[in-house]
C-alpha cells in the first residue's frame, strides 16, 4: 500500500505490468494452441447471465440476485458472461451453445466441455 506516492509513476508502473501480462497471455495462447480474447470488462458482474436484465449492486454486494431466479456468487456471474461475450467475438452461434444435462455436485448446470476444446483448436 502506497509504494509509490507519485500517483502517475504508479499508473505508469501498473500500466506496464498489465501490458507484460497480456504479452505472455499471447505468447502462451500461441504456444499451447489456445485462444486469447480480450474482452470488455464493464458490466460483467452486473449484467444476469441467465436473462440479461441489468442487477445493480455495490462493490460489498457479492451474491447476484436476479428477479429471474438466478443466484450466483458475484464472480461466477461475471465469468458466464465474459465468457459469453468472447465466444460472440469469436463468431460462434450461441444458439447452438447449450449445457451438457449434467449437473456438478452443486447441483449446477455444466458448460459442455466440447466447445472449450473447440475453441482452443480455432488458434491452431
Amino acid at each position: 500500500k502506497n509504494m509509490v506516492k507519485n500517483s502517475k509513476l504508479a499508473k505508469s508502473i501498473s500500466d506496464a505490468c498489465w501490458s507484460l501480462f497480456t504479452q505472455w497471455l499471447e505468447y502462451f495462447g500461441k504456444v499451447y494452441g489456445r485462444v486469447i480474447v480480450s474482452v470488455a470488462p464493464q458490466y460483467t458482474s452486473q449484467n444476469c447471465s441467465s436473462c440479461g436484465e441489468i442487477v445493480k449492486k455495490s462493490l460489498s454486494i457479492r451474491t447476484h440476485v436476479c428477479q429471474c431466479g438466478c443466484i450466483l456468487d458475484r464472480d461466477h456471474n461475471a465469468a458466464i458472461n465474459i465468457l459469453t461475450k468472447a465466444l460472440k467475438q469469436t463468431g460462434y452461434d450461441l444458439s447452438t451453445v447449450g449445457r451438457t444435462g449434467t449437473s456438478n455436485a452443486c447441483g449446477e448446470m455444466t458448460l459442455c466441455s466440447d466447445l472449450v476444446t473447440s475453441l482452443s483448436k480455432v488458434a491452431r
